[in-house]
């Protein structure tokens, strides 16, 4: 992979809250309030606490909301669910940890990344111990976990043929399966992977990223998200510009991996 390393300390960071209480109509698709699409099971970019969506997105969702100066309500659903419910034009945008792939580009169009992330590898940490290098995955025998229809199952069934693929529909489920013996590692996203160690003690992640993927939030591909497109993007890179950006995700995350 092109990146040698990726490093993201922790800092605090508040950003403005959008205000609810706007109700004349915007330009973003003709509509007083910005639908956001999300999947809130991915701890620390999107998730739930005490009933209140938190996270890398949660946050940055708030931070569009204000530079566009027009409400958000955010739309939960199955993440197998956000980009059918796109194209219907059920919500605005995808807000929920999506990469930009190949298959994906088909079908929704992606803003400029706003981070770059890899999949990891989670394991039991006396199974961790026996892997010196990240080469060593794609001999192995064992029941590897991810979640159904992510770029982890793909890595599985692409890098690891040696393996069993087991998916789960979210990561709790895949964690449990884990901790239970059920399945040998979990292939996911590192921001989850790592997140996921500092809530298990008893499990540990291989300090490498294997795959060199873009978040980015995701709008509709036909006309409507022409306008929405456009203002997303000179939101993004006015928050990269000024550091805003770095901010919010510093907040959230402490990582050091190496590649691969």
């Amino acid at each position: 992979m092109s990146r040698c390393l990726l490093f993201l300390c922790a800092s605090a960071v508040l950003l403005t809250s959008c205000s609810t209480t706007t109700t004349t109509t915007t330009e973003v698709d003709q509509s007083p309030t910005l639908r956001i699409g999300v999947a809130p099971d991915y701890p620390p970019v999107i998730y739930k606490q005490d009933g209140t969506l938190r996270g890398i997105e949660a946050d940055l969702a708030a931070y569009a909301g204000a530079k566009l100066a027009c409400p958000i309500q955010f739309v939960e659903m199955p993440f197998e669910d956000l980009v059918p419910r796109l194209e219907r034009g059920d919500i605005d945008v995808i807000m929920s940890g999506l990469s930009n792939t190949d298959a994906r580009r088909e079908v929704v169009r992606f803003t400029v990344p706003y981070m770059h992330i890899g999949q990891m590898a989670l394991l039991r940490q006396a199974d961790a111990a026996r892997i010196t290098e990240a080469g060593a995955l794609a001999t192995s025998s064992g029941r590897a976990g991810c979640l159904s229809g992510t770029t982890g199952e793909m890595y599985v069934k692409e890098n690891m043929p040696k393996a069993e693929c087991v998916a789960f529909a979210d990561a709790p489920a895949a964690i449990a399966a884990l901790r239970a013996r059920q399945i040998d590692m979990l292939i996911d996203d590192g921001p989850y992977v790592l997140y996921a160690v500092k809530e298990y003690p008893e499990l540990q992640a291989l300090p490498w990223q294997l795959t060199d993927e873009s978040l980015a939030w995701a709008v509709s591909k036909q006309e409507r998200g022409d306008f929405l497109y456009e203002k997303l993007n000179r939101v993004l890179l006015h928050a990269r510009q000024n550091g805003d950006l770095r901010k919010t995700i510093n907040a959230y995350l402490d990582i050091q991996v190496r590649a691969r």
